[in-house]
């Protein structure tokens, strides 16, 4: 069975994690100024974390008026708003052109207020939101803040890093990311007086342990190990034979926070082993790698219906972090495709429409109603793709677009 996502690591690198928790913290300030170094040459970079973690301390150095809003993209994680309701602020979540992921300016227009004060837009699934519009908007409001959630858009250092107007740009190097280091956040912030206080905030957090992250890194190379086709196939066997919900056993696995506790877990300072594994990943991650990964979701995307476009599907800045459709019935899809030997799910992220003062987005919260993620990584072969995809051709969409031609299941062109 091609298990539902990998670890995008190699058991290389999660040997140099085991022994970066052997080195004692030298020089933490040379280190993050290396990081820096290799994320930016502009001296406006920051690593943290976790992104909840620097979203947190940006919040709080900013210290806005309780009751002020904050427009955010109708898709995020429970997490993002639970920093937001921390610091007393009121979400306003506006709905997406779901084939491109983007929010239009008409709908950013219409939600801001005289107490909007910052606007959150995520690139999510791994598609890159035109930000232009946004600035087309916000720029009329000179009050208006702009943050980017990009944890889900990591190409590369030489890829996408920021768009250079945002008041800040976040990305994820957590355990399900690209070229993940088990951890860590990179961070760019525009104004020099907001990133010296949130650099002085993030300073007086306390110290992740080495024998923390030590334990993470074996976990998590034991996950690795799990999700080897041959022994994933009898994990599951072994969880069905016990009676044991192996979709919620894979996903309390790889949850990085408990949201009982959410403030007080992400208020802490990456360990220097963290910070020399996120070093060392960043040196390795060029746009490059990902080369076979877009390859493959650019083939199974030309090989669906249109009726059934993925989310972001028209997006031409998709990275294919996640392949998502939504259709009616996302129960019997999974189960079809897992028979087939596909472990799809509809539940392997914390993604999900916001919560708002009025209600969630209604387009968002219908399509992720009956969204289900389809594996999509290296290795797997164009002649499955052709599998997945016409099965996908029995399914129903949860959300109609205009009909057009419909492809054929024979591919003319090949991700090789």
């Amino acid at each position: 069975m091609y298990v539902r996502k990998k670890l995008d690591a190699s058991y290389r690198d999660l040997l140099k994690a085991l022994m970066f928790c052997l080195i004692p913290d030298k020089n933490r300030q040379k280190l993050a100024e290396e990081l820096c170094k290799i994320w930016s040459n502009r001296d406006d970079a920051l690593p943290a974390l976790s992104v909840r973690t620097a979203f947190d301390a940006w919040l709080s150095i900013l210290n806005l008026p309780r009751g002020s809003e904050v427009i955010m993209t109708g898709i995020n994680i429970p997490d993002m708003v639970n920093i937001l309701e921390y610091h007393g602020l009121q979400i306003v979540p506006i709905d997406l052109d779901l084939e491109t992921l983007e929010i239009t300016d008409n709908a950013l227009e219409n939600a801001i207020t005289p107490k909007t004060r910052i606007v959150l837009v995520a690139h999510l699934f791994g598609a890159r939101a035109s930000m232009s519009p946004i600035f087309n908007v916000t720029n009329q409001h000179p009050d208006i803040l702009v943050a980017e959630d990009c944890a889900q858009a990591f190409t590369g250092v030489d890829g996408y890093l920021g768009d250079d107007r945002s008041d800040i740009s976040l990305f994820s190097f957590g355990p399900i990311k690209t070229a993940t280091a088990l951890g860590g956040a990179m961070l760019r912030i525009q104004s020099p007086v907001q990133r010296k206080a949130v650099r002085g905030k993030l300073e007086k957090h306390p110290l992740q342990t080495h024998t923390y992250f030590a334990r993470k890194t074996l976990k998590y190379t034991l996950l690795k190990t799990l999700t080897l086709r041959p022994i994933y196939g009898l994990f599951i066997k072994a969880c069905q034979l016990l009676d044991k919900d192996f979709d919620e056993i894979i996903i309390s696995s790889v949850r990085g926070f408990n949201s009982k506790n959410l403030i007080s877990l992400i208020r802490h300072q990456p360990c220097y082993a963290q910070l020399l594994l996120l070093k060392h990943r960043l040196a390795q991650q060029t746009s490059k790698s990902l080369n076979q990964r877009l390859q493959i979701g650019d083939h199974l995307n030309q090989m669906l219906p249109k009726r059934l476009q993925p989310a972001g599907g028209r997006n031409p800045q998709h990275s294919w972090w996640l392949f998502a459709v939504s259709v009616t019935n996302s129960k019997a899809l999974v189960e079809e495709l897992r028979e087939a030997g596909f472990d799809a799910t509809s539940s392997s992220t914390q993604l999900c429409a916001m919560p708002g003062k009025n209600g969630a987005a209604p387009w968002c919260e219908k399509y992720m109603q009956g969204t289900v993620y389809l594996p999509i990584y290296e290795g797997i072969k164009e002649a499955d793709l052709d599998r997945v995809a016409s099965i996908l051709h029995e399914h129903p969409p949860s959300i109609c677009p205009e009909p057009e031609q419909e492809p054929s299941l024979v591919s003319s062109s090949s991700y090789h």
